[in-house]
């Protein structure tokens, strides 16, 4: 009897010593109310995780050998299984160190090819402590005060004196970002940001952290509740990237505010201090200028028109289509609202002196003078995107969503477009698009200017040498970087990224606990796939509240057909700025090797 007790003694001592420590980290999208475990090889019973920071769960087990295990949703309670995933997966020591995502498969290898840049850079486009967002999904979750989240999610808009004005509420919140191999953790504040975006039930936010999250004190996270594809924002970024126009770059993030599951969003730079010194200046520690917003109210106005209005800056200030917006404060006396509001009286001023002195005047001594304050390369780059995507709410069209910034490293202003979610729609029957808009990429904007008259823009455009240069920079980009295959390439990277969580997005919308009767789109994994291509997404009052009339790679094919065969006969060899024609190396991400 005592060498039988003796024998299994040794059994499982041999058991012991023979075992190895096998990790899990994963992350779930099934919001509150669960837990996650872990089933392996033959073993049934699960083996609960636990979350420190939530929703990421962590666990290890103890066996002589595993090699296939799934993970489990558990009552918290009972540890009963209440959902498994689809995936079963095999152990690695690679995957080990990862945070795996409950439900989807694990991509540590992510190609999203960089579109070609035909242009010389002017700009640095990051910096060692602001580097550009990982190719990843990141997994945001945000535990915020209870009454003030319900306020904000519920009513984003108020009324006030029979006037419907957004709800800025900031309301206290703990985040948690996780992405395949990091955690961040921070208080903060969120709010409900944009204007028309606040019309949808899937609202978009705004971030502001104590702590650093990859450099970023603030961040916005965007719905892109309009978009059946999830990708037209994120190309119009890189369009304007590929041409060296600094404009917000971003990620994929999962959403989950409280017990709400919000789904896919797009999680971007904010223009804050900080992005302007790391993606224009080059260096966290530059000093920066004074930015402005542009915030044209449409169609009755008042419009940014960046007219000179005389001196006293409550013409533009009050009530008025501007906003003040990043400074540093260091450089303003407390109340002295005149000081900060100087630089964007100045240009305003130089460009009305400008249009009276050279406004008849095709001298290159003109184009000399107004490249003394305004950066004319970079306005017209910026204008050449907005032509090929057809921006509905930015500054051709509308003179909005755009930040004029002045600039005091180079002593002259530049605009910096932001916030894309009415790109490659088509004109939708805006009353300023001609019906015949699709060939017509200078005069695109100018049906009703009677209505509002783009002063700025035609004002520009009036003169032979910018004229000229707008459109080598448009026959460039159409053909180089707004070229068919090489954008569908870029989408279709985009898209596989995404896939397994369209439907999971899609479908979230039905069962978001808030009552705001914003407006709601449906849609299926066939239309996201086929609005890549040239599915149009009709109409249906039952499941959505618009349509979406071109897919992505017959918008491209049909402008860019029609831009370029209205620059068929421009010569395209001289490509040199025509302003700023500075040296630049554009950061890169050393660990990464991308810019």
């Amino acid at each position: 009897m005592l060498l039988k007790y003796l024998g299994v003694f040794f059994s499982a001592l041999t058991a012991i010593s023979n075992a190895k420590t096998f990790n899990f980290n994963v992350v779930s999208i099934l919001g509150e109310g669960y837990i996650m475990g872990v089933k392996y090889d033959t073993n049934e019973i699960p083996i609960p995780l636990t979350s420190t920071t939530f929703p990421l769960f962590k666990g290890s087990i103890s066996v002589p050998t595993l090699t296939k295990y799934k993970y489990v949703a558990l009552e918290p309670t009972t540890n009963k299984i209440i959902e498994e995933e689809k995936i079963l997966r095999t152990y690695t020591e690679e995957n080990s160190k990862v945070n795996e995502v409950y439900n989807r498969t694990t991509k540590l290898e992510i190609n999203i090819p960089k579109l070609p840049e035909p242009f010389k850079p002017m700009f640095k486009m990051g910096s060692k402590n602001f580097k550009p967002f990982p190719n990843e999904i990141f997994n945001v979750y945000a535990k915020c005060n209870e009454n003030d989240y319900f306020d904000v999610s519920n009513h984003p808009f108020n009324i006030i004196d029979g006037k419907k004005t957004g709800n800025n509420k900031l309301v206290n919140c703990t985040f948690n970002i996780v992405s395949p191999t990091t955690t961040f953790s921070s208080d903060g504040t969120l709010h409900v940001i944009g204007y028309g975006s606040r019309s949808y039930k899937k609202l978009s936010f705004g971030f502001k952290f104590d702590k650093k999250f990859l450099g970023r004190k603030a961040v916005k996270i965007r719905a892109m509740a309009n978009d059946p594809t999830y990708v037209r924002e994120r190309l119009s970024t890189e369009l304007f990237r590929a041409v060296g126009v600094p404009a917000q770059e971003g990620a994929y993030a999962r959403l989950f505010i409280n017990g709400d599951i919000y789904g896919l969003y797009f999680l971007i730079d904010s223009i804050s201090n900080r992005w302007i010194k790391s993606y224009i200046h080059g260096d966290i520690k530059a000093k920066i200028g004074v930015s402005y917003q542009l915030i044209s109210s449409q169609p009755s106005g008042p419009y940014s028109d960046l007219r000179y209005k005389g001196e006293n800056y409550e013409e533009y200030d009050a009530n008025g289509p501007y906003a003040l917006d990043e400074y540093e404060k260091s450089d303003f006396a407390p109340g002295d609202e005149a000081s900060k509001w100087k630089p964007l009286i100045d240009f305003t001023r130089m460009y009305d002196n400008w249009i009276k002195t050279y406004g008849n005047d095709s001298s290159d001594k003109a184009i000399e003078e107004l490249k003394k304050f305004l950066n004319i390369e970079s306005t017209l780059r910026m204008m050449a995107i907005e032509a090929l995507i057809v921006s509905l709410d930015n500054f051709w069209l509308v003179s909005s969503n755009t930040a004029i910034y002045y600039n005091p490293e180079r002593k002259n202003y530049q605009f910096i477009p932001f916030d894309f979610d009415q790109t490659f729609l088509g004109s939708r029957d805006f009353i300023f698009i001609p019906k015949d808009y699709m060939n017509d990429c200078i005069t695109w904007t100018n049906a009703a200017e009677s209505v509002y008259e783009h002063y700025f823009v035609n004002n520009l455009l009036s003169h032979p040498q910018i004229k000229q240069r707008y459109e080598v920079i448009l026959a460039k980009a159409s053909r180089e970087v707004f070229d068919s295959d090489t954008v569908s390439s870029y989408v279709h990277a985009l898209a596989d990224l995404i896939r397994e969580d369209v439907e999971w997005s899609f479908n979230s919308i039905d069962y978001l606990n808030t009552e705001y009767k914003g407006y709601v789109n449906h849609y299926n994994i066939e239309e996201f796939e086929g609005n890549l291509e040239y599915l149009h997404v009709s109409f249906n009052q039952s499941i959505r509240a618009e349509d979406t009339v071109f897919g992505i790679r017959e918008w491209v094919e049909k402008r860019g057909n029609g831009c370029r065969a209205s620059t068929d006969s421009i010569d395209i060899s001289n490509n040199e700025n025509i302003s700023d024609n500075v040296n630049i190396e554009p950061f890169v991400d050393s660990k990464s090797g991308s810019s």
